[in-house]
């Protein structure tokens, strides 16, 4: 299997052990039971089965998704990729273009810098989102902190792994 989806599928337990810490009624639990609305009777129901396998199919999504907002070279990539010159051999725009990513393909690829994108794609995205949910479904504050906080925690986590690990050279086209 190739190295980018082994990257994904690693990236993607990151929400559940977070969610596992972050849920806990030792931590956060009862807080967001109570600004749910969660009785000690509803929250003794437990999951489905199939949940948890359905969270982690959504998290490889969220995972592969996010290689193109952490990783800069990906947007150089998709700039030329199209272009009819960038992939005749020996033009100058191709030497230019794989000059650049030969010199700089390894430039701000770590697990800090990835986290980084993702806190901030968090908190530009997610809080946003979360606050309209908030609002319409007449939710208490506390249930956009929470739900916000574990999600730019984990696209934080999610950014800095997808960062540092996924492959480091694009080659274009010959």
């Amino acid at each position: 299997m190739e190295t980018k989806y082994l990257v994904n599928l690693g990236a993607a337990f990151i929400p559940l052990l977070v969610g596992y810490i972050w849920y806990h009624p030792k931590f956060l639990g009862s807080v967001i039971k109570s600004a749910n609305g969660v009785t000690d009777e509803n929250a003794k129901m437990g999951h489905a089965l199939w949940v948890y396998p359905l969270a982690y199919i959504c998290s490889y999504f969220i995972a592969g998704s996010l290689a193109p907002v952490v990783i800069h070279q990906f947007g150089l990539h998709s700039m030329l990729a199209d272009q009819p010159d960038v992939h005749v051999a020996g033009t100058a725009l191709n030497t230019t273009a794989q000059g650049l990513l030969d010199k700089y393909g390894d430039s701000f690829r770590t697990f800090k810098h990835g986290a980084f994108h993702g806190y901030r794609l968090g908190l530009y995205l997610v809080i946003p989102i979360l606050a309209v949910i908030t609002i319409f479904e007449k939710k208490k504050w506390t249930y956009l902190a929470i739900h916000a906080g574990y999600w730019i925690v984990c696209l934080a986590l999610m950014g800095g792994v997808v960062c540092a690990y996924m492959p480091t050279h694009i080659q274009l086209a010959k």
